[in-house]
């Protein structure tokens, strides 16, 4: 057993995507199964929300509003962000703002000066729009997603949101030319970093692509942060190599962690390439052991999908506000209070991308 790979048989007269082999991978508890819905010519199609929601996520943003909610004036002011509509939770629970900004890095200082925040950030022009492109592939599938270049999603703080446990999942797609490397780019971030000598907080996660630390001018790889208290710190799985990201096709990045057994995990799928879940291609975090995990709980911070907030220090503030945005399209993130099961990951997989 070696790929990651689902072998799809619909049912004679219900077209109901039924046979699954997730083969590579021994954990299942159940096998993988995806809801269906009338397609556009009323057969059955399979239904990539009513597979999400069956989990019951804490929110789930589609990221599929119209042009109405993009913010009506592009940002003109370096660093300085404005608001468009409404990014609906289809939970109902915590709806977001999109915004855009233009994020303009500070000129390095020269040596042997040390900038109190690493410049491993992008520029961005601060473009944000909605309906490009679908990220979802099966037939009959419709939907849109969201493109940026300093665009991005602002959910408030909300008590449903701290959580012990969780999973969190997106499509995209990157836009960035894979010659930049040891920039990060941000899919999500519920985090806060407080760098203060002596007395470091941190708190949350962050899911990015960014370089590889074993191979710092090598291709970007996702990867995920978690805070324990006082340091915010890249994952790694010690017998396992990061993902590369992919930038010809849509990647699936999902994490989740379980606070009562300490355990973190991270899938990542690109359609149409062999994944190998033993050697950790598509599995590059498997069962690691998290000391200690800190979910955010101050509610003046809010999670942002697409951007990231820079840490804060007394004396040495951030030179903007917002950093590591993300290029390119975005749909589908979602974010629940447990941690998933891979048959369940599976099927998120199986209800919208092309295997």
């Amino acid at each position: 057993m070696s790929e990651w790979y689902f072998v799809l048989a619909p049912l004679a007269l219900l077209a109901v995507l039924s046979l699954v082999r997730f083969v590579g991978c021994s954990s299942f508890t159940t096998a993988p199964d995806v809801e269906t819905a009338p397609g556009p010519t009323g057969q059955p199609v399979a239904d990539y929300e009513g597979t999400v929601k069956k989990d019951v996520p804490v929110s789930y943003w589609r990221l599929q509003e119209k042009h109405a909610a993009e913010p009506s004036a592009g940002p003109t002011v370096p660093n300085t962000p404005v608001s468009g509509g409404t990014a609906i939770d289809t939970m109902s629970h915590n709806n977001g703002t999109y915004k855009a900004i233009k994020v303009q890095p500070p000129a390095p200082p020269p040596p042997p000066a040390t900038p109190p925040f690493p410049l491993d950030t992008p520029s961005a022009p601060g473009t944000l729009a909605l309906e490009a492109d679908g990220l979802l592939e099966l037939t009959g599938q419709q939907s849109t997603s969201m493109s940026v270049d300093g665009g991005y999603v602002e959910v408030p703080f909300g008590l449903s949101l701290k959580l012990p446990s969780f999973s969190v999942e997106a499509l995209v797609r990157p836009g960035w030319n894979p010659t930049e490397t040891g920039l990060y780019r941000s899919v999500i971030t519920f985090c806060s970093v407080d760098i203060t000598p002596g007395a470091p907080k941190a708190f949350g996660f962050g899911l990015f692509a960014g370089p590889d630390p074993g191979n710092p001018s090598g291709s970007d790889v996702w990867q995920i942060w978690l805070a324990d208290g006082t340091t915010f710190k890249l994952m790694k799985d010690p017998i396992r190599s990061l993902t590369p990201v992919d930038f010809n096709h849509t990647n699936y990045v999902g994490v989740t962690y379980d606070d009562a057994t300490k355990k973190l995990n991270m899938y990542v799928y690109v359609p149409g390439i062999a994944m190998d879940l033993d050697s950790g291609v598509a599995h590059p975090l498997k069962d690691v052991t998290v000391a200690a995990y800190s979910p955010v709980s101050n509610a003046t911070q809010s999670l942002l999908i697409g951007m990231h907030r820079p840490p804060v220090a007394p004396g040495a503030p951030s030179p903007f506000p917002l950093y590591h945005p993300f290029k390119g399209r975005i749909q589908e993130v979602a974010i629940y209070g447990t941690a998933l099961p891979v048959d369940r990951m599976a099927s998120h997989v199986l209800a919208g991308l092309n295997l």
